[in-house]
């Protein structure tokens, strides 16, 4: 077969669904592959003929030690609290984590991707944004697709893409902890707060507050679950402002985060009731923010250092192209602060 002029490394990694870094060590003859991948790959490598030139070998054996990170925005202490962990550990392993603001925007996604692959990251990590959205959008789900076959992707959250990673929190169990310790509590009117149901953890801590409160034998009220919109203070107190306005309001309320339990506390404070004397509330991801309000939050905790751990762990044994989870759920606990009190029946 005449051999491709423009073929590269790259093209026969596409090809073979492997990474750049494991045609190198194919190429060099390094161990550490498994024995189907190196065949599959030295079928294509054979089939086109292909001799990578000195300056190919030369760049194809040199390791960019660089992951790539999308996130929507890295103010969300959330986000922030990934991040830092993730950058503290890929240092600590001689890597350097280059992160990227999205703002949740498919043209800055896909771009952003395409960035990073022309700067020969080693892997990607996707935190939040279009990949929580759910169905994915069709030109966004494309674009990963085809990176994934390229380099490792882990996506910091659900996926049905086979092709890449996933490492996610338990949103559903962290729900459940919350709903049974409020109904503890004496609660029996409870509401959920959350942002754009579109995104996959919304539908997961709906779900899961819904079959909560059935097995505490607790009602289902509509008007308790509202879409506020924006994941932030201002959706929290819009949301909490609907809430106080019904006839019959709920005793207690769930955020779907803290930067909403936050917005729905000062929505509480501006009509003059009290947290807890009035209402209690619960937001998720227990961030410094529920430590800054009067009174501080209870909130559903994760551990991010065996969250960033798990990301970066399982970004570099793919890199390596080592056996590792596809799957990693990362547990969650409840942080029982001062917003929460016990009601008489």
């Amino acid at each position: 077969m005449a051999v491709k002029k423009d073929i590269t490394i790259y093209d026969i990694a596409k090809e073979a669904g492997v990474s750049t870094a494991t045609v190198s060590r194919i190429l060099s003859n390094t161990a550490g592959v498994r024995q189907d991948t190196r065949a599959r790959v030295q079928a294509i490598v054979d089939r086109y003929n292909f001799k990578p030139s000195a300056l190919a070998r030369g760049l194809s054996e040199t390791h960019s030690k660089v992951i790539g990170m999308l996130c929507p925005d890295v103010r969300n202490a959330y986000y922030a609290n990934i991040f830092i962990e993730c950058e503290r550990l890929a240092f600590e392993k001689g890597y350097t984590l280059v992160l990227n603001n999205t703002f949740t925007t498919e043209s800055l996604e896909v771009a952003f991707m395409e960035k990073l692959i022309e700067q020969r990251v080693e892997s990607l990590i996707v935190c939040g944004g279009l990949a929580d959205w759910r169905p994915l959008p069709p030109l966004y789900r494309e674009t990963l697709c085809r990176f994934a076959k390229r380099i490792p992707v882990v996506m910091a959250g659900k996926s049905d893409m086979e092709e890449c990673y996933q490492v996610f929190i338990d949103h559903e169990e962290g729900m459940r902890t919350t709903v049974k310790h409020l109904a503890t509590l004496g609660h029996r009117r409870i509401a959920f707060l959350h942002g754009y149901s579109y995104i996959y953890q919304t539908q997961d801590k709906l779900a899961a507050f819904l079959r909560t409160l059935e097995e505490e034998g607790l009602d289902r009220r509509p008007e308790y679950i509202v879409d506020a919109g924006a994941f932030d203070e201002q959706g929290g107190l819009t949301g909490m402002k609907r809430l106080l306005s019904l006839a019959e309001p709920p005793t207690a309320v769930i955020a779907t985060n803290d930067l909403m339990a936050a917005g729905a506390l000062q929505a509480i404070l501006r009509l003059g009731y009290s947290v807890p004397g009035d209402f209690s509330i619960v937001g998720f991801d227990d961030s410094r923010i529920t430590d800054l309000t009067e009174p501080h939050i209870s909130s559903v905790h994760y551990d991010y250092s065996l969250y960033g751990q798990k990301l970066i762990d399982t970004a570099l044994a793919a890199v390596a192209g080592q056996a590792c989870e596809r799957i990693c759920v990362i547990p969650t606990t409840l942080t029982v602060k001062e917003s929460c009190r016990k009601i008489e029946a």
